[in-house]
């Protein structure tokens, strides 16, 4: 399903060309990756909003994270990473520390779904009770390397 997605995000990225107007602070640093990472070999980086892509990567996403989560994101950033040098693919991975102090890190070790891939970080900014902001995830399998950033006000209450 993973492969599926990612390469159906790279054929949309080439159609996709606009950045959200609205951005947080966790949003300038996802832009900032972006921009430090867009033109390195094996990294392919790619922002879905609204009137641009992003409904499609939304129904494409609806079945991995469900209707109901989908529903509130604003736009979505993903930083595919798998065909990059290690090194690039370390620096990536202490990219994600920045978010430490911004958004809450959530731990993936116990959860089933996530066992079977070598490296996994969330990250989200809790809203209210059942809804989040923000949402990060970094994925990493011996096939594929992913770092994903969802913009929005996302409910996850109903969610199993």
């Amino acid at each position: 399903m993973k492969k599926a997605v990612l390469l159906v995000a790279l054929c949309i990225m080439t159609m996709v060309t606009g950045y959200a107007q609205d951005t947080s602070k966790v949003k300038g640093r996802v832009d900032d990756i972006v921009k430090r990472y867009e033109n390195t070999n094996g990294v392919d980086c790619m922002t879905a909003v609204k009137g641009e892509g992003l409904g499609l990567l939304k129904m494409m996403l609806n079945q991995q994270f469900g209707r109901d989560f989908m529903k509130g994101v604003t736009s979505i950033t993903i930083i595919n990473y798998s065909d990059a040098e290690p090194e690039t693919c370390i620096a990536l991975r202490k990219e994600l520390d920045q978010f430490c102090s911004l958004l809450e890190e959530f731990r993936a070790d116990d959860d089933e779904e996530f066992a079977e891939n070598d490296y996994v970080r969330i990250f989200a900014l809790p809203l209210e009770e059942g809804a989040i902001s923000d949402f990060v995830i970094a994925i990493e399998d011996k096939e594929s390397k992913m770092m994903m950033h969802m913009a929005g006000k996302i409910k996850f209450d109903n969610v199993d």
